[in-house]
C-alpha cells in the first residue's frame, strides 16, 4: 500500500437514504480539499474523518462533519477575498465542492445518521 494516493473522496453513511450522498460531488476536487486541510489546529481536519479502504473506519455524527465543512468553507471564503487572481479558480472550485458536501451532510444530519469519508486512489 505504499503507492496509495488520496485521489477521490466519497461520503459513506450508516443508514438508508432516499438520495445518493455523492451525487454532484466532484470526488477528485473533494479529495484535493481534504489533502489541503492538513494544518487545522483549532478544529478537526477533513482528514480526521477520512479513511482508506484498508483502514477500519470510524463513524461520526453528521453534525460534527457539518461543523468542520462549514469552518473550511469560511476559511476558503476568507482566502478568496485576498487571493491572487491565479489562485481564485482553485479556491472557487474547492468552495463549490465543499458547498455540495455541506448540503449532503446537512441532509444526513436531518436523518440523524453517521458518516465517514472514504478515500480511494485511481486503481
Amino acid at each position: 500500500m505504499a503507492n496509495f494516493r488520496a485521489e477521490r473522496l466519497f461520503i459513506r453513511v450508516n443508514g438508508a437514504l432516499d438520495f445518493d450522498p455523492n451525487e454532484g460531488i466532484n470526488v477528485e476536487e473533494f479529495a484535493h480539499a481534504m489533502v489541503c486541510d492538513a494544518d487545522a489546529y483549532d478544529r478537526p481536519s477533513l482528514q480526521d474523518y477520512s479513511f482508506a479502504p484498508f483502514e477500519r473506519p470510524r463513524w461520526f455524527p453528521a453534525s460534527k462533519g457539518l461543523a468542520t465543512i462549514r469552518a473550511v468553507i469560511a476559511e476558503q471564503e476568507a482566502r478568496l477575498g485576498s487571493a491572487e487572481p491565479d489562485e481564485k479558480p482553485d479556491i472557487e472550485a474547492k468552495l463549490a465542492v465543499l458547498r455540495v458536501v455541506e448540503d449532503k451532510l446537512d441532509a444526513i444530519d436531518l436523518k440523524d445518521y453517521k458518516f465517514y469519508f472514504q478515500v480511494r486512489d485511481l486503481e
